[in-house]
C-alpha cells in the first residue's frame, strides 16, 4: 500500500474570506504535527481521511442577492 496517505481537511474563515484546505500526509507523525499547529490556531474542527492517493475537484455555487436591512 505505497500510495496510502492521510488527508487532513479543515476550514479557516474570517470576515473577508473562507479557506478550505485538503492536505495530504504520508505518515502519522507529520499528521500529528499538523494537528498541533491547527490547535495552536484554535481550529478544532477537522476531518482525517486515510486512504489511497486521490484526485479532487471542487464545484462551488454562490448566489448573491441584495442585503435588506430591516
Amino acid at each position: 500500500m505505497a500510495d496510502q496517505a492521510f488527508y487532513l481537511i479543515y476550514q479557516e474563515a474570517s470576515d473577508e474570506e473562507c479557506l478550505l484546505t485538503i492536505q495530504p500526509y504520508k505518515d502519522e507523525q507529520a499528521l500529528a504535527e499538523a494537528i498541533n499547529q491547527l490547535q495552536a490556531k484554535e481550529i478544532d474542527e477537522y476531518t482525517i481521511i486515510h486512504g489511497k492517493k486521490m484526485k479532487a475537484s471542487l464545484r462551488l455555487a454562490v448566489e448573491l442577492s441584495d442585503w435588506d436591512e430591516e
